[in-house]
């Protein structure tokens, strides 16, 4: 799933502070998608994938200028027993580079990155994410659902990956 810089597997690491990240208790996952950025950027914000994409979040309508930054929008947030609403701001957007978000509910707050870098005709997607709940409680209901922070940037990547490089081999295929 993850690649290192010589296209070889890679580990992520999970907790302590991901190199060239000022966020400690990050969690930072790599993954070679066989697609350009373009692709990989639209399905991102695809809006008829948002639910697969995210499934801890229910993110509510979109304004027109989703997803550019500083715009926001409410969600429901499930991660482990926490049931929590939300908000879900862009913090940044650069069209096929870079998406930033924070998402912040009443007992939590979280920010999620995706980095998508050209390399060899596809495109390499390093994800970052942190998690800080405001109490114990909220420590105990997110892990009570046993979805780590780690396991859910997997599924992020696993599900991105996957749906770009199906609309790449359907634009291929139109050819």
């Amino acid at each position: 799933m993850a690649v290192n810089a010589s296209g070889g597997a890679a580990q992520g690491r999970s907790g302590g502070q991901v190199s060239g990240s000022s966020m400690p208790g990050a969690v930072e996952r790599r993954v070679f998608v066989m697609a350009p950025p373009r692709t990989v950027w639209a399905t991102l914000h695809d809006q008829a994938a948002t639910t697969a994409l995210f499934p801890e979040l229910r993110l509510g309508p979109a304004l027109p200028a989703w997803p550019a930054a500083a715009t926001t929008r409410s969600a429901q947030t499930r991660l482990g027993l926490l049931r929590d609403e939300a908000w879900v701001e862009s913090l940044e957007a650069r069209p096929e580079s870079r998406f930033r978000i924070r998402v912040t509910g009443a007992s939590f707050e979280s920010e999620w990155s995706w980095r998508l870098e050209p390399v060899a005709g596809g495109t390499r997607v390093i994800h970052a994410a942190t998690f800080e709940p405001f109490d114990r409680w909220t420590s105990i209901l997110v892990r009570v659902g046993r979805a780590s922070l780690a396991s859910r940037v997997e599924a992020h990547l696993r599900e991105l990956k996957a749906r770009s490089e199906a609309v790449q081999r359907g634009a291929t295929a139109r050819r």
